[in-house]
């Protein structure tokens, strides 16, 4: 059984399909369940050139953590009585995969999961999906949800 679950969100819905079958999993393992949102500061860059004035990032970042904020608070409305903590995390120039992996690390998670299709762009073309990426380097069970 699961102790300890991470779901990563975002605003997809395949993450709205995540963050259920963590809930469920969460529930029948009595496990804490760890609701985690990571603000991704290098959409505003682009091969280190800011795509943005320094006054305009900062503000752009804060709209970003606001953001990543009102997600999780609506995400821990429908928690009812499980045992759990909204996360709200900062990439700081890693990849998103990478900021998921250390984390779970460090709160000694036994299980991700994490929607299969979120965002979609050049960036998933080119890099691979943040799912697939943290598939491949984390050392937790890392469960792929489709849309459904």
């Amino acid at each position: 059984m699961y102790k300890n679950i991470l779901v990563a969100i975002d605003d997809s819905e395949t993450s709205r399909c995540a963050l259920a079958e963590a809930k469920h999993i969460a529930r029948t393992s009595q496990a804490k369940l760890y609701v985690v949102h990571v603000v991704d500061e290098v959409l505003l860059t682009m091969h280190g050139h800011a795509m943005l004035d320094m006054g305009s990032a900062d503000s752009a970042i804060a709209n970003l953590r606001r953001a990543g904020q009102a997600l999780l608070d609506s995400a821990m409305q429908d928690i009812g009585d499980l045992q759990a903590e909204a996360l709200l995390l900062e990439a700081q120039k890693r990849r998103i995969s990478e900021t998921l992996a250390q984390k779970g690390n460090e709160l000694n998670i036994d299980l991700i999961v994490i929607g299969r299709h979120g965002q979609r762009g050049l960036a998933t073309l080119l890099l691979g999906s943040v799912a697939e990426q943290l598939a491949k380097i984390s050392n937790a069970s890392v469960l792929l949800v489709r849309k459904h």
